[in-house]
C-alpha cells in the first residue's frame, strides 16, 4: 500500500498530464573510528554489512511519505528491499512537485531519517520524530560499564537529511547523500614517558558516568540530555606500561559535561620495592558526540597528573 501511494502522488501533475516517475536512490558515509569490534560500525564498508532503516517525511511535518522501509547493500549498490525474508528489491518514487497529502501538506519536499542497524539494540529505545527538533531515542549503557563488556555492545547510527539541506531534494538529481552519525562520545588513555617504567597502570576508572540518556538530532546539531539518569564508574581494566602496551582501548562513552573523580590503580617496582596504590584527582570532562578522547596520565611518587587539553578527534 506505501509503494502504491508513493506512485500516485507522482503519477499525475497539476493539469492532469503524465509526469516521469523519478525513483528515490540513496548513498551513504560514515566516519571511521578508533575502536575495533565485531559490533562497532568503523567505516562504508562495515556500513554495508547491515540492512538500514528508512524514513521520510514531508517537509515541516511528522507526515510519514516512507514509514520504516528497509535499505540494504547489494551489487555495490544500496537498493530499497522488502522486509520479508528472502525479500527482493523494491521501489520508491518522489512525490511530483506542487502535490498534497489528504490533510494538505504539499509533498513536494521530504526529509529523511535513517536508523542503523535496521532493528535497533536491545539498549535503544527509538523516540518520536519531530519537524522542528529531529529524531530521538534512549540509550541505556547499564550493562556497558567496563571494557570488557563493550565488547558486545552494538553501535547505533543516525542521520538526518533536511529537505533544505539539499538543493536537489524535489527532483532528486542523483542519489541522497545520508550522513550517519555517531551519537556517543570515545575516550582512552595513555600513560607517559614521564611516568617512566618502573610505573604501572592496572586500572582506571570515572567516577559519576550517566548510565542513560536522550539523544536528539535535527541533522545538523545533536544533544544528550542525562537529567535524572543514575550514575556508574566506568571501569578501564587494562594494563598499561612504558615499553608494553601504553594505550588504553577506548570505551564508548555517553556524552556529558562536568567534574568527575578520576581513580587510576598503579603498581610500583622500583630496586624490588613493589607497592600498589590508588591515584585520585577530579577532572573536568567535557564529551561531545562523535568525538574520541585521548587523557594522558603520569603518575609520580607524588600523585597523578592528567592532561585533558590536547588530543581531541572528530570521529
Amino acid at each position: 500500500m506505501l509503494l502504491l501511494a508513493a506512485g500516485l502522488l507522482v503519477g499525475c501533475s497539476h493539469d492532469g498530464e503524465p509526469t516521469q516517475r523519478t525513483e528515490i536512490a540513496v548513498t551513504t558515509r560514515v566516519a571511521g573510528m578508533q575502536r575495533r569490534a565485531a559490533a562497532i560500525i568503523n567505516n562504508n564498508d562495515d556500513l554495508h554489512t547491515y540492512d538500514l532503516k528508512i524514513d521520510a517525511y514531508y517537509h515541516t511535518s511528522e507526515t510519514k511519505y516512507l514509514d520504516g522501509v528497509k535499505l540494504r547493500y547489494d551489487a555495490s549498490e544500496w537498493k530499497f528491499w522488502n522486509n520479508e525474508e528472502p525479500g527482493a528489491q523494491v521501489h520508491y518514487y518522489w512525490p511530483f512537485d506542487g502535490s498534497k497529502t489528504a490533510e494538505g501538506v504539499t509533498a513536494s519536499t521530504l526529509d529523511f531519517v535513517g536508523f542503523c542497524p535496521f532493528d535497533a539494540p536491545s539498549n535503544i529505545t527509538p523516540g518520536d520524530y519531530d519537524a522542528e527538533d529531529g529524531v530521538s531515542f534512549t540509550c541505556d549503557m547499564s550493562h556497558y560499564m567496563d571494557l570488557a563488556g563493550q565488547d558486545t555492545l552494538q553501535e547505533y547510527l543516525i542521520a538526518v537529511l533536511d529537505s533544505q539541506t539539499l538543493e536537489t531534494q524535489t527532483t532528486a538529481g542523483g542519489a541522497l547523500r545520508m550522513q550517519f552519525k555517531h551519537p556517543l562520545a570515545q575516550v582512552k588513555f595513555t600513560i607517559t614517558a614521564a611516568s617512566g617504567e618502573h610505573v604501572q597502570i592496572n586500572s582506571i576508572g570515572i567516577t559519576a558516568t550517566p548510565t542513560s540518556g536522550t539523544c536528539t538530532f535535527n541533522g545538523a546539531d545533536m544533544t544528550w540530555d542525562v537529567s535524572g539518569s543514575d550514575v556508574d564508574t566506568m571501569k578501564i581494566a587494562q594494563t598499561l606500561k612504558r615499553g608494553g602496551t601504553t594505550e588504553s582501548t577506548p570505551v564508548f562513552i555517553i556524552p556529558d559535561a562536568g567534574t568527575k573523580y578520576l581513580i587510576v590503580n598503579a603498581t610500583w617496582d622500583e630496586w624490588s620495592d613493589v607497592t600498589i596504590s590508588n591515584y585520585g584527582t577530579d577532572v573536568d570532562f567535557t564529551w561531545e558526540p562523535g568525538r574520541s578522547y585521548t587523557y594522558n596520565l603520569t603518575l609520580d611518587q607524588y600523585g597523578l597528573k592528567v592532561d585533558t587539553v590536547r588530543f581531541t578527534e572528530q570521529w
